[in-house]
């Protein structure tokens, strides 16, 4: 498919061997991205739009989260070419690494957990120092009707109570930071309740737990964690 003559520069504001973050200024145009032409071996796991705060608009921009699986691609790449509902574009990648403001942080956390799956998790990892305050955020939305969770009967198995969706990956936050998980098995129990068992490879009575985020199709809840240890 030949790419139109339409073409951008993107801020590169995080990179490292597999994942990095694009920056793109909005200018009259809210183009959706769909995903990655060019290079093939570069594949989009997320994206957000920042910049609109009410009837304020403040710096538009679109974020996008790339993931390969060669640690050598974003070494040497300087564009990539995005399908989006508009037309297809160049984006220019530039190293400027402009430093995002907490809302633009707290955007893109929400839009990467949102994205979870078990196959893109590996890249979130490297992630979690970057977007580490926008995970707080998440986590600090402490709504009415949040589900908690609570060890279950080993400690790789989790109870979770008032859960409305079928997650697949979590995120756990505890003294010594962040720690994420596919989700090996999810159970329901109708005889405690409507509880749902959680097994993953993060022990929670040895991690110190204060917070968690459970994720899957393209959900994400903040579960508080009762009787960690």
């Amino acid at each position: 498919m030949q790419v139109q003559d339409i073409s951008t520069s993107g801020a590169v504001v995080y990179i490292d061997r597999r994942t990095a973050v694009l920056k793109i200024p909005m200018r009259g145009s809210c183009a959706v991205p769909l995903g990655v032409l060019s290079p093939t071996s570069v594949d989009l796991i997320a994206w957000s739009f920042s910049g609109f705060t009410g009837q304020r608009v403040r710096d538009p921009s679109c974020f996008l989260v790339l993931a390969c699986e060669e640690e050598s691609t974003f070494s040497s790449l300087s564009s990539v070419t995005i399908r989006t509902h508009f037309g297809d574009r160049r984006v220019a990648m530039t190293s400027t690494m402009t430093p995002m403001s907490d809302e633009e942080t707290s955007t893109v956390a929400k839009a990467l957990v949102s994205a979870l799956t078990p196959g893109n998790l590996a890249h979130f990892g490297p992630l979690i120092p970057f977007l580490r305050a926008g995970l707080d955020a998440i986590l600090a939305e402490d709504e009415a009707g949040n589900p908690d969770v609570r060890c279950g009967d080993t400690a790789e198995t989790w109870l979770a109570h008032k859960i409305d969706f079928v997650p697949d990956c979590m995120i756990v936050r505890s003294s010594t930071g962040y720690a994420c998980s596919p989700l090996t098995a999810v159970r329901f129990h109708a005889a405690r309740r409507g509880a749902v068992s959680l097994t993953t490879n993060i022990p929670l009575n040895t991690q110190r737990a204060d917070g968690a985020i459970l994720s899957g199709n393209g959900r994400y809840v903040a579960a508080r964690v009762i009787g960690a240890l």
